[in-house]
């Protein structure tokens, strides 16, 4: 009865080891973080303009110059909060898919906005075409239902999608911190 006590203490320790580890890797922006947002108010138009620093990891380079090509999902919110936080008025809402591609043959990296149908932007260098992605411009956007009394928030999320991958690849994007190309930024009462 006693090892059986032993055991059980040391699984509860490990789980909570094994949880306070997995929070840690969500928490860190080391590879794609928003270093700068920026939400502007004018009458019934909104502009947003956002810096992110988008960072390869090296598992992620090699899967790239290997012929797998890499998608993320920026999405901006604009919200009002009313009734003390008891309710949220979403005023504007869209997402924009990128899809990051190399090209062995022509030796160049070609970015694709999805949201805008055949639109491909070239780049000679890995660098230059994660600085096109890293510039998030939003320019009169009209907000409906807007009360200039109120604040509004703006949620910011860059989130990597680990679906697209092939199949082989999927399990060890889930676990491998090297795969963790997401970021998140909230600016509020603009």
């Amino acid at each position: 009865m006693r090892a059986y006590k032993k055991n059980k203490a040391l699984l509860l320790t490990l789980l909570l080891l094994l949880c306070a580890l997995s929070g840690y890797s969500y928490a860190d922006d080391r590879f794609v973080h928003i270093a700068q947002a920026q939400l502007t108010l004018a009458e019934n138009t909104a502009q947003l303009r956002a810096d992110v620093v988008f960072q390869l990891s090296r598992s992620a380079e090699e899967a790239l110059h290997s012929g797998i090509a890499l998608h993320w999902d920026v999405a901006v919110e604009l919200k009002q909060v009313r009734w003390g936080g008891l309710w949220q008025n979403v005023l504007f809402s869209e997402v924009r898919r990128y899809r990051l591609a190399y090209y062995t043959l022509l030796n160049n990296y070609r970015v694709k906005d999805e949201k805008k149908a055949g639109e491909v932007k070239r780049f000679s260098s890995l660098l230059e075409a994660l600085a096109y992605m890293g510039q998030i411009t939003y320019d009169d956007v009209p907000i409906v239902g807007y009360d200039p009394k109120l604040c509004v928030g703006a949620v910011l999320n860059v989130s990597f999608d680990k679906e697209m991958l092939p199949a082989p690849l999927r399990p060890i994007a889930y676990f491998d911190s090297e795969w963790d190309l997401s970021a998140t930024k909230r600016l509020w009462c603009e």
